[in-house]
């Protein structure tokens, strides 16, 4: 039985929503002054300036900051707000076996093959001329970025890299999109499933990015059962970095291999690729599911926040 809540659901959305909106107003101005204070560039030139490769450590410590203020700090005030233990609302617990470990990096390898297919499928949508123009356009505009600041020389760069584009948006987006909104999301409308897809939409929506969009909800999707199975924000966070770790270190071996990193962030994978890789997640999920019930059941009491109430997720 699920208890009435002190503040409605809705009124929690809107709290959610409005913390997000003020952080984001907070996280530009700390990004331009974390920028404008490393580089002693004018805020005027700054867009222009974060593509010049003399900048990328500036631009990884602004990108950092103002990801931390974006999306942790909006998640973890909410969380305050509705709980008293705003970590174990978000889903921060330490039950995690060596099994649901393992299950995870199978599932985040298969989910990367999957995600290649989507982008093949993603492109083979037709849309008019000028809109493919468009998101081509943009989606140039954000790989150059990425480039930039996934400039790495040697392996010290390579680690930092992996913190700022691998490890802190992991961290930081798990917490506002499955430990916040999904949260919220799977308790107002009391069904799992709707959570997660509307969750996983709203993921792949922030990244502006149409080419990538189904590749990214996805993601969500199987980032979404990942956490709703365990209540364990670490494991979608494992999932999230191994997939964006795996990435940084492809750019890095291309780059000192000599070759052209930007051709891995167009490389898409045939469709039966795609399906093979699903194949594998449902079966990977299933025995996730299992350890996870059982990692539920046998450590924590009837009625924990964390344990698992209902392993249906069509309920």
């Amino acid at each position: 039985m699920q208890l009435k809540p002190n503040i409605s659901y809705i009124n929690q959305l809107a709290i959610l929503l409005g913390l997000v909106g003020v952080s984001f107003i907070i996280a530009s101005l700390a990004a331009a002054g974390v920028w404008m204070g490393i580089t002693g560039k004018s805020l005027f030139t700054m867009e222009k300036d974060m593509l010049n490769p003399a900048f990328a450590n500036a631009a990884k410590w602004t990108q950092l900051v103002a990801a931390c203020i974006m999306f942790f700090v909006p998640a973890f005030v909410f969380a305050r707000i509705i709980n008293r233990k705003p970590f174990e609302q978000l889903g921060f617990n330490s039950l995690i076996s060596g099994k649901q470990f393992f299950l995870v990096i199978c599932i985040a390898l298969s989910a990367m093959a999957l995600s290649g297919a989507l982008g093949t499928l993603n492109e083979m949508i037709p849309i008019p001329a000028n809109w493919a123009a468009k998101f081509k356009k943009a989606e140039e505009a954000y790989n150059q970025q990425l480039m930039t600041i996934a400039k790495m020389n040697n392996w010290q760069e390579y680690l930092f890299s992996l913190i700022v584009i691998a490890l802190a948006p992991a961290i930081f987006e798990e917490v506002i999109f499955r430990g916040a909104m999904q949260r919220l999301l799977q308790n107002w409308f009391n069904k799992a499933w709707i959570a997660i897809i509307l969750t996983a939409i709203i993921f792949s929506l922030v990244h502006f990015s149409y080419y990538g969009f189904l590749a990214r909800t996805a993601l969500g999707i199987v980032l979404g059962y990942i956490f709703f199975y365990s209540r364990n924000i670490w494991l979608s966070i494992l999932l999230h970095f191994l997939n964006n770790a795996i990435a940084v270190s492809i750019l890095y071996t291309m780059s000192k291999r000599g070759e052209n990193p930007e051709k891995a962030l167009n490389e898409n994978f045939p469709l039966i690729y795609g399906a093979i890789a699903l194949v594998f997640i449902v079966i990977f999920m299933y025995s996730y599911k299992k350890e996870c019930k059982i990692i539920g059941t046998e450590n924590l009491p009837e009625g924990s926040p964390t344990s698992i109430q209902n392993n249906n997720p069509f309920a």
